[in-house]
């Protein structure tokens, strides 16, 4: 309960919780941006949860500027260094969710238990794009 208030005042969105024992949907109101950045975070705690792949069933499309849907979209995993994991992420999200827009794509951030892999969906051409970005951000950032 906490957490979610948090995260409403946080993203200035207004978050409906799944009732026990039933599916685990999440309903965010908001506007677009806002959505996305509580949809995000919640997505990246379900990391932590059996049920993540409950909750990737109802990720909204991000790409709506993809006609045919999401049929051409591939995932890619990037696989960055250890200590530029926090680099990359930013503070609260902010890098990686301003690659996500620059590049509209959806990347998932690696849990801190986790291998250090970023996985990286959308078009193929917006999938390199973002690929690009977090290689250039990381060189520019470590030198």
């Amino acid at each position: 309960g906490s957490k979610i208030k948090a995260l409403r005042a946080k993203t200035n969105t207004y978050i409906k919780t799944p009732v026990r024992g039933e599916d685990p949907i999440f309903v965010v109101t908001g506007r677009p941006d806002d959505v996305m950045a509580a949809k995000m975070e919640i997505l990246s705690v379900a990391e932590h949860f059996d049920n993540v792949v409950a909750l990737n069933k109802i990720r909204p499309e991000m790409l709506n500027d993809d006609p045919s849907g999401s049929a051409n979209h591939v995932t890619v995993k990037v696989r960055v260094p250890y200590r530029v994991v926090g680099l990359l992420v930013g503070p609260k999200g902010a890098t990686i969710k301003r690659i996500q827009l620059d590049s509209q794509t959806y990347i998932v951030t690696p849990s801190r238990d986790k291998e250090p892999i970023f996985e990286i969906t959308g078009t193929p051409e917006n999938v390199e794009r973002a690929k690009v970005e977090i290689e250039g951000y990381i060189a520019l950032r470590t030198g």
